[in-house]
């Protein structure tokens, strides 16, 4: 049978005094809805309608009517008396100011307009504030001009600072003084070195030495060099280098040509060699220190994994151990010691193992040490979710059982 559900409700103008937040009530002679204000106290009710406040709306009309709502009519207009507002913004029309004014400019400029109401316009002229009483002209070719300026752009005091017109110069040994204005600055060259000075560039160059010019060196041989102390080459040959790279290994040995051979790094198993960048990486694709995080591919544990399999030492390594693939366990019991497990699929499938006609529950239980363990089962015989808290076992309501679940009528009370 359908269900009734009643809220709170009384025949009295008596307003609710306690009601539960989002607790509904009804005061019929009032004619007002109450609700318990959500996320206040118990005490916290609002009205939020009923015939009282629909009736207010209805009555709501265009005519000039005492204690009623405004309500336009279907020109979008309505009659009042008195309207009390302020009002702000432009007149439509004005030739005049209702009181003449004088306007003033203060600051870096200075200016008066006298007797302004709008009827004409007004000029004056500005006169710019005085921010430098130091005036006149400023630098030489001994001084430059020192200038202070505001934040405006204003310069508000002026002067001039001696112009350096002598260029101090030292040595290796010895030192002299430039007249900037009367002297020049003379570059001379010493043995084996000659100076050039021409458009504004100055050059120094080495003299030539008696080294026959040419190319030094091959895919064989190595330039040799004589330097004097001026750093000139003075005599030049070459010398042999060596062609061949003698390599061993834990087995084997090798000479390698290096003008005509590559030596070549070949990987094994689980073993690849990379070269870049004037470099030879032998890595076995990834990290296996003892605090690495170590990956497997592909690893199948078959029967019960114990101590005797992997030693301590490795299952209690301070890193992860990662399985790249499927890890199928075939034993009876899978015992996980984590305190926190992320599983990345959606969705857990319990009685996986179940091909025929259901007949287990299934769900999930807590253990609770000395306190009756806690469980969300779906009980199979009876075809429903039930929860158990510690001391009772209960159905959990889906709109499915509802309607068999629960006949006659929910009543919230009266008050």
């Amino acid at each position: 049978m359908a269900q009734t559900i009643l809220i709170k409700r009384s025949t009295s103008t008596a307003t609710p005094t306690s009601l539960s937040n989002g607790e509904l009530a009804y005061s019929a002679n009032s004619n007002k809805l109450f609700v318990g204000r959500p996320g206040g106290g118990s005490g916290d009710i609002d009205a939020i309608g009923g015939k009282y406040y629909t009736d207010i709306i209805t009555a709501a009309t265009a005519a000039n009517t005492a204690s009623k709502l405004v309500l336009r009519d279907g020109s979008g207009n309505f009659s009042a008396g008195t309207i009390t507002a302020s009002l702000t913004g432009n007149a439509a029309t004005a030739t005049k100011w209702a009181t003449a004014r004088n306007l003033s400019l203060t600051g870096d400029g200075t200016a008066t307009l006298s007797g302004v109401d709008g009827t004409a316009a007004v000029s004056s002229a500005l006169t710019l504030a005085t921010v430098n009483s130091n005036v006149g002209s400023f630098g030489s070719a001994t001084a430059i001009p020192v200038l202070t300026v505001n934040a405006k752009g204003l310069v508000t005091a002026a002067s001039t600072v001696a112009l350096a017109t002598t260029l101090n110069i030292t040595g290796d040994s010895g030192s002299d003084g430039i007249a900037l204005l009367s002297e020049t600055l003379n570059f001379t060259g010493d043995t084996g070195i000659t100076t050039t000075v021409s458009s504004n560039d100055l050059s120094i160059d080495l003299d030539d030495t008696a080294v026959t010019p040419g190319s030094y060196g091959s895919t064989t041989t190595i330039p040799t060099f004589t330097v004097d102390q001026q750093g000139r080459i003075t005599t030049a040959g070459s010398a042999n280098v060596a062609t061949t790279l003698n390599i061993t290994g834990d087995s084997g040995s090798d000479a390698v040509a290096l003008l005509s051979e590559t030596l070549d790094f070949e990987g094994s198993t689980g073993v690849t060699t990379t070269v870049s960048d004037d470099k030879v990486s032998i890595a076995i694709g990834q990290a296996v220190g003892t605090t690495d995080n170590v990956t497997f591919n592909n690893v199948t544990v078959d029967g019960t994994l114990s101590s005797d399999d992997i030693t301590a030492a490795t299952m209690t390594a301070s890193g992860h151990v990662v399985v790249q693939g499927n890890l199928t366990v075939n034993g009876t019991t899978t015992t996980v010691n984590s305190n926190t497990v992320a599983i990345g699929d959606s969705i857990m499938v319990l009685n996986n193992d179940e091909t025929g006609t259901p007949s287990e529950n299934a769900g999930l239980e807590v253990e609770r040490g000395t306190s009756t363990n806690v469980s969300i089962l779906w009980n199979e015989g009876s075809d429903y979710w039930q929860i158990n808290d510690g001391s009772t076992t209960s159905k959990l309501l889906t709109s499915g059982n509802f309607a068999a679940s629960f006949t006659g009528t929910l009543d919230g009370g009266t008050f």
